[in-house]
């Protein structure tokens, strides 16, 4: 019983969970969400020592992490004995050491929720959201104590697990064939953009060598460590920048291309044979597929780029500046397909006040405090990393963003 097989199943057991909250059956993702909250348990016990999680009595387990299981008389590991869940909590309280992020009294829900379900088929649905939820703060706890990847455990829910609401907004892929046609394009756009990266790596090393030797910065030569550590850094934001710009890019083309060959417009009518929620699903596959894989495609020394701030290159080209979208709002929200925070595009529809001193914003009229608040009317979302690029109403409503805004002046 290894703590890796251990997390492996606790991660299967909480996506499961989450795929069954998004598809609204309360009832197995209580279940699974219970058992991967008690595989996580173990795992954390395991990674002490496995002997931690043997039931008293159990001769099996013990022989077999001891290292005895080919012995005779050793009974196999199918039939050993491990702890109970409220055991395994509290043991997991103790060599956890003040980290876990939920009391025996909140957690109770969980296991009566996981043995109610798996002995007697009896679940109490008022209790769903509690048990799901705690199971998922635990889970998430013993996951940041072991240093398991996020991506690797939560799966497409890495940035929204922890909100359940957002989970059961996700947009579902539509109908099998659109389903099938998109993962295809997913994967082969995948496939382009870990082979951009492979290039981008040729590219830094002999753009970085021309650039130390000629480029000057701040207007001197590049003659110490200093001037060409910097240039090096601006020329690998620019290189990996552009590299998957282009690359996403090209991607959601491709997936826009895709969509209308089902039928679908950005501009359509009501009536087309596809929603808007069908359309943010595939886009946000595609998108998430292709930045994926070109950032695992990347060597350690380069994935910081698509994180680190930079202040002296702007290394995201802003395509949608122009009047088809309208202005930048300055708001920002998480992409739905990467870690990054896109921006939103529209426009302003200025306030009015009775009072006015206050309409020209000279004075406080007793509700305002700078002058009306001004209306902001959300027309496009841009992701400046994957490029995903949601361009009606309807799909800023089908990713859940909000459409409008209130300013102060």
């Amino acid at each position: 019983m290894h703590t890796q097989r251990f997390m492996e199943m606790a991660g299967e057991m909480m996506r499961s969970a989450l795929k069954s909250w998004r598809g609204g059956n309360r009832l197995f993702a209580a279940l699974h969400a219970g058992m991967g909250a008690e595989h996580s348990l173990k795992a954390i016990l395991c990674h002490h020592d496995p002997l931690l999680i043997s039931a008293h009595g159990d001769r099996a387990l013990r022989f077999h992490a001891l290292g005895f299981s080919g012995e005779k008389g050793v009974k196999p590991l199918e039939q050993a004995r491990t702890i109970g869940m409220a055991e395994a909590f509290k043991d997991a309280e103790v060599v956890m050491r003040g980290q876990m992020a939920v009391t025996l009294e909140a957690f109770a829900p969980v296991m009566d929720a996981r043995n109610g379900i798996a002995h007697l088929a009896h679940h109490d649905p008022a209790t769903a959201e509690h048990v799901v939820s705690t199971a998922l703060k635990v889970a998430e706890a013993v996951r940041t104590v072991l240093k398991t990847p996020a991506r690797d455990f939560w799966g497409d829910y890495v940035h929204i697990f922890g909100d359940l609401a957002q989970v059961a907004a996700m947009p579902d892929l539509p109908e099998i064939d659109l389903q099938r046609a998109a993962e295809g394009l997913a994967q082969a756009e995948a496939a382009e953009a870990q082979h951009a990266a492979r290039e981008v790596v040729r590219a830094v090393a002999a753009t970085a060598r021309e650039a130390i030797t000629q480029t000057p910065l701040w207007g001197d030569p590049l003659g110490t460590n200093e001037a060409a550590k910097s240039a090096l850094n601006v020329t690998r934001r620019a290189i990996v920048s552009a590299a998957l710009y282009t690359t996403a890019t090209r991607a959601q083309r491709a997936t826009s291309a895709l969509l209308g060959t089902y039928g679908y417009l950005s501009r359509r009518e009501p009536t087309a044979p596809l929603s808007a929620r069908d359309a943010v699903a595939v886009k946000t596959l595609v998108a998430r597929e292709v930045e994926g894989a070109f950032t695992s495609a990347l060597p350690k020394e380069l994935q910081y780029v698509l994180t680190a701030p930079s202040s002296d290159v702007v290394w995201r080209p802003r395509l949608h500046e122009s009047s088809a979208y309208g202005m930048n709002l300055y708001r920002w929200e998480t992409c739905p397909a990467c870690p990054a925070w896109g921006d939103f595009y529209g426009y302003l529809e200025p306030g009015t006040c009775s009072d006015f001193e206050c309409n020209r914003g000279g004075s406080y009229c007793g509700q305002h405090d700078e002058g009306p608040p001004t209306t902001a009317h959300a027309r496009a979302y841009v992701c400046p990393m994957c490029c995903l690029v949601l361009d009606t109403e309807q799909e800023l409503e089908a990713a859940y963003m909000e459409v409008v805004a209130l300013y102060e002046s």
